[in-house]
């Protein structure tokens, strides 16, 4: 069973004493690093002023290693031997690791991922935010990485996941700060077709304009925009406004001027010729102006496809290519022979795959 843990990308350091103000620690997450001590995720967005967050992070940059310590921490958490409900057990966990970034990324930072994840972490974290005690430690051992493109991840999710895909199709994957879109078949991805431009990120960018003609929104930052952009509304003056108009222009703008186009120049009639569907995933599939936008334009071509929880899915799929790459009798992406159902852990290393995205961190974990 794959089981994911979403909490947003976001930080903050504090000098607060944040007692008993979550209920479990997916919500109650302060970390310290260093001398310094940082709310991550659900607690910011409670607790904090200013949520920071960062694009496309490096491996060596402290923004990444603080989310990875944060999803470090949540491995531990459900993935310690008690069961998914959590665990506050103080052995080390092993794990098998994968996990991704976008290809206008991946060749740079996939060497300095694997050398900064392999081999023990250390999380020290505050526990009194779920009423334990302040300073805990947990420890996570890696003792295997795979560093692969996002979009490879996304493909395995949906070739070898509940969907269990054999036939060609278009991915089309809505990150926050990169949109990338490539062919698939069943003996891999076609990188002819690559494309990797801008995410979401422009589309907020646009409407944070628009916005700023209309409204005395104050100061806010991206994170903040963000969430507006998400949530439709904004509250003006102790009144809340409904803002979809705006985002919709926005997101209509946004597919219009960089999505359409980057797939009109790599997608020839002869892929659409041999594909039956086009699949969204990411953040950006959650918004359904956006979803539309594709509908209208290619669904006389394709069947066009929303990957449940698209937000989820890179990490599902680093989650399933972890059990794939370490099971020699799972080890080719075949549906005939891979049954979710069926896969455990291989001794006590546990699967995981984590999704550092620019707008959510997912953490999925693979037990019976």
């Amino acid at each position: 069973m794959l089981k994911s843990y979403t909490f947003p990308s976001v930080y903050e350091a504090t000098n607060m004493e944040l007692r008993s103000v979550a209920s479990d620690l997916l919500n109650g997450m302060k970390i310290k690093m260093g001398e310094d001590e940082y709310m991550v995720g659900n607690l910011v967005l409670l607790e904090g002023m200013s949520p920071n967050k960062n694009i496309n992070a490096s491996p060596q940059d402290e923004e990444y290693k603080l989310l990875t310590d944060a999803a470090m921490l949540l491995v531990h958490q459900y993935g310690a031997p008690r069961s998914f409900g959590g665990s506050e057990s103080g052995e080390s966990v092993k794990i098998s690791l994968t996990t991704g970034f976008p290809f206008v990324t991946y060749q740079l930072f996939r060497d300095l991922a694997v050398d900064y994840f392999k081999g023990s972490h250390v999380i020290e974290y505050d526990g009194s935010t779920i009423g334990l005690s302040e300073g805990m430690k947990k420890e996570v051992e890696v003792v295997k990485v795979n560093v692969i493109p996002e979009i490879m991840g996304c493909n395995v999710a949906i070739r070898e996941g509940e969907q269990q895909e054999d036939q060609n199709i278009f991915i089309v994957s809505l990150g926050y700060g990169t949109c990338e879109a490539v062919v698939s078949t069943k003996s891999g991805l076609v990188h002819r077709s690559l494309i990797s431009t801008h995410g979401i990120r422009y589309a907020v960018n646009s409407f944070a304009g628009e916005m700023s003609k209309q409204f005395n929104i104050g100061i806010k930052n991206e994170h903040q925009l963000d969430q507006v952009f998400l949530q439709g509304s904004i509250v003006v003056n102790r009144k809340r406004v409904n803002v979809h108009e705006v985002r919709e222009k926005a997101l209509k703008l946004y597919f219009k001027q960089i999505i359409l186009p980057a797939l009109i120049r790599s997608f020839t009639d002869e892929d659409f010729k041999k594909c039956s569907k086009m699949y969204l995933v990411g953040g950006g599939a959650l918004y359904p102006e956006l979803v539309a936008c594709f509908e209208d334009e290619f669904a006389e071509s394709v069947g066009i496809e929303v990957y449940p929880e698209p937000e989820k899915c890179a990490s599902q799929g680093y989650c399933l290519y972890s059990r794939l790459m370490d099971s020699p009798s799972q080890n080719r992406l075949d549906s005939d022979q891979f049954d979710i159902e069926k896969l455990s852990l291989d001794g006590d290393v546990l699967k995981v795959g984590i999704d550092i995205g620019n707008a959510n961190t997912c953490v999925t974990l693979l037990k019976d």
